[in-house]
């Protein structure tokens, strides 16, 4: 609650035990204060204090309601009720937490946070109000001068004030008398759902407060309600209120033409029209829709369709055609989709060649008669193989497709269903079958899927096959790439083992699938921090794949970038940018300059130049890393996150702290977005913002960010793990700056103390 200028006449000097500091602001039957509470505790607190003369039975019960109804809420987008009792003159007030905030339209404009911010701000204040309604209470009165945003952490928290007309739901609140009167509108007419409108309390649901939601968020999208009472007044506004639909947000008639609108939202009109013309205003309408039967059903349901909107994928308020389903899936994946698309059509040849590779691995120890029939079985197989894979393209048919293309993930979703259906019978190939859409569902990122079909593709194997068939260690092999890509290392080191066993027994030494193998199990043994174990690891799957007829140049470059990672975790820096350059080399003769994979490359070798001390260069590396990424991904995709962060250092190093400064705020901005909270890529975001505030003697701002990464750092890893070095060294720097000595020694006795690697 934001402080006002205005003083009642009669203003008390205490209530209770608090000391009144100042008029906060004023309602219909109550005044609210800032006070000062003395002991036991020291702090400023607001409390709400019934006016004088409102001691009718109605008042009394609505103030009693508005107590009840925040004492039952515990969430931290809701002020607190701290305390409760009667004044000297009688009249009841209840103390809250003192909410020292903005408003959540003029906090968005001051900070000029772009309609994605907007949203996920506005995000948390619908799971404020879905925990208000799980304690059966609807506040009736959502509007954005009840919704005061804070600076909680260095992340900002909107917080719902003002349930002076909530009413409880199913639970007894308050035993005290009906709190509106029957005929009455209850709400800000501007905010005010239909039903309230109509003025009867008791067909008023929790739908209220989501129509009123949607009416805010139409606001913070383009600056203006939908419909406003003081343009053509009330009785106009009435009327239309219950017989005109809300408008999309990205209309002339509301938006505007005022280029002011969008600057405030860092943006252009066209591009501003263009955010809210599609996704954003299909959930506007359906949150305000004058029928509350086709509002969504709860404040949480508005939120995962907002959610929806932030990641790219289809929103439940939209009609879901295939166009529209496979426009999504492109934005989300641009290149992985082509790639799965491709992949799927791949197997069709591929299934045949690795059937017949295995054969003539086999043949050659083996009577030449017996080998021939194993082809012809092998080759009937993967012919089947073909044919099956062929008929899931048909759905293209627009006979079956019922009139639009397929995604490459409906595709495979169908086939899954068919494989399991049709071919129970004949588990060699329902397995092939498996193992290859399972390796597409893996490229797609869809690692669930993956993972279900390629251990079920192992167990079909294993019942079917002699346990050292070539075909088992391909199932193994897979499994296990999978296993790592979702940080399953453990069993995900023990199947390539296997797989690895089974090849070089069967296939031979120096066979291509051992290559593949060897490097698997590599990335897996280096994932779990034993570097110097991985470094042969790669360099046999180096000297297997170099030594193939033919062999994949675009394999050899995995390989050699993670040689170059090896060399760089054991602090050999110059092996690791050499390794690191030769990967990009290959990958610019083979894919040209601008694919993703040389964007990876170019960011771990700017951590090798900024290690050694060579700044331009790295910010160079970064910076065309940047480049590549913004042409094929999302401008908020994660990997953004991190090399924004490596920038960021960079421009430390190079004293360049203001651009550091806002180039870190970006940095955390879409990593907070995209991780978990306590993803320790944050931390490491955290810890760099830190430093470039400490550098600008800024201690107050950075000292809470270091100990944020801390905290997420002590919760992934304990409280003792090496991993926390990097930022108790900076943060004990920082208290020695600050004139702090006794906290810097203690924060370095820590760093002393810290176990070592492994």
């Amino acid at each position: 609650m934001s402080e006002s200028p205005h003083r009642p006449e009669d203003q008390p000097r205490t209530i209770g035990p608090y000391h009144v500091v100042s008029v906060i602001g004023e309602g219909g039957m109550g005044v609210v204060y800032a006070a000062e509470q003395l002991h036991p505790v020291r702090r400023r607190v607001a409390i709400k204090m019934m006016k004088l003369g409102l001691d009718s039975r109605e008042v009394v019960g609505r103030f009693q309601a508005e107590r009840e109804a925040l004492a039952v809420m515990d969430h931290p987008g809701i002020a607190k009720v701290l305390d409760a009792g009667v004044s000297e003159s009688g009249r009841p007030y209840f103390v809250m937490e003192l909410v020292r905030g903005i408003r959540i339209d003029e906090y968005c404009d001051r900070f000029r946070l772009t309609v994605p911010e907007r949203v996920e701000l506005f995000v948390q204040l619908c799971h404020a109000v879905q925990h208000a309604h799980q304690k059966g209470v609807i506040h009736r009165d959502l509007k954005p001068s009840n919704v005061l945003v804070t600076e909680q952490d260095t992340k900002a928290v909107p917080k719902i004030i003002d349930f002076g007309i909530a009413k409880a739901t199913g639970l007894p609140v308050s035993e005290a008398p009906v709190v509106t009167t029957l005929g009455q509108a209850m709400g800000t007419l501007a905010y005010m759902s239909p039903e309230q409108a109509e003025g009867s309390d008791l067909d008023v649901d929790t739908r209220a407060d989501i129509y009123s939601l949607g009416i805010i968020l139409f606001e913070l999208l383009v600056g203006r309600v939908p419909l406003d009472p003081k343009e053509k007044g009330v009785p106009y506004f009435l009327s239309q209120l219950v017989s005109r639909d809300v408008p999309l947000p990205d209309t002339g008639e509301r938006l505007g033409d005022d280029p002011a609108v969008a600057q405030s939202r860092g943006t252009d009109l066209a591009t501003l029209r263009r955010l809210v013309r599609g996704d954003l205003g299909w959930i506007v309408m359906k949150a305000a829709d004058k029928d509350r039967g086709r509002r969504y059903e709860t404040a949480n349901g508005l939120a995962l369709d907002l959610g929806r909107f932030l990641a790219d994928e289809p929103v439940l308020a939209r009609p879901p055609s295939p166009g529209y389903r496979l426009s999504k899936l492109i934005r989300r994946h641009r290149g992985v989709v082509v790639a799965g698309a491709v992949a799927v059509v791949a197997l069709v040849v591929g299934a045949t060649a690795a059937g017949l590779g295995f054969v003539r691995a086999s043949a050659a120890s083996r009577e030449a008669q017996a080998a021939e029939a194993q082809a012809e079985t092998e080759a009937a197989t993967a012919r089947q193989v073909s044919d099956f894979l062929i008929d899931l393209f048909e759905v293209n048919d627009p006979m079956v497709a019922r009139g639009g293309m397929m995604t490459v993930r409906e595709i495979l979703d169908r086939g899954a269903r068919r494989v399991e259906a049709e071919l129970a019978d004949q588990p060699v190939v329902q397995a092939r079958m498996m193992s290859a859409m399972g390796t597409v569902y893996q490229g797609l990122g869809l690692y669930d899927d993956a993972l279900a079909l390629l251990q079920r593709a192992l167990t079909l194997r294993e019942a079917s096959l002699p346990p050292d068939d070539p075909e088992v260690g391909e199932s193994l092999q897979r499994l296990g790439d999978i296993q790592r890509a979702r940080g399953d290392l453990e069993p995900s080191e023990d199947n390539l083992r296997r797989a690895l066993a089974i090849q070089e027994e069967k296939l031979g030494p120096e066979a291509p699938e051992v290559g593949q193998t060897l490097l698997s199990l590599g990335s897996t043994v280096l994932a779990r921090g034993r570097p110097a174990e991985a470094q042969p690891l790669f360099t046999r799957a180096l000297a297997v794949e170099e030594g193939t007829l033919g062999s994949d140049q675009r394999k050899v470059a995995a390989i050699v970038q993670e040689l170059g990672t090896v060399a760089y975790y054991l602090d050999e820096y110059p092996k690791a940018s050499q390794y690191w350059a030769r990967a990009i080399a290959i990958r610019e003769r083979q894919l040209g300059p601008d694919d993703p994979a040389i964007a990876s490359a170019l960011n771990n070798l700017g951590g090798v130049y900024y290690l050694e001390g060579r700044y331009d260069e790295a910010l160079a590396a970064y910076e065309r890393a940047r480049g590549i990424w913004t042409k094929v991904l999302e401008p908020d995709h994660p990997r953004f996150g991190t090399v924004l962060t490596n920038i960021g250092e960079t421009y430390i190093a190079l004293g360049r702290l203001a651009e550091a400064e806002s180039m870190l705020k970006e940095a955390l901005r879409i990593k907070e977005r995209n991780l978990s909270p306590d993803e320790p890529s944050i931390a490491t975001t955290l810890k760099t913002l830190a430093n470039a505030y400490r550098d600008q003697g800024r201690m107050r701002e950075a000292e809470p960010r270091y100990r944020r990464a801390l905290q997420i750092l002590e919760t992934v890893f304990g409280p003792n793990h090496p991993r926390l070095r990097p930022v108790l060294e900076p943060y004990a720097e920082m208290l020695r700056r600050d004139g702090r000595d006794e906290e810097a020694k203690a924060v370095e006795a820590r760093v002393a103390g810290l176990r070592s690697e492994g």
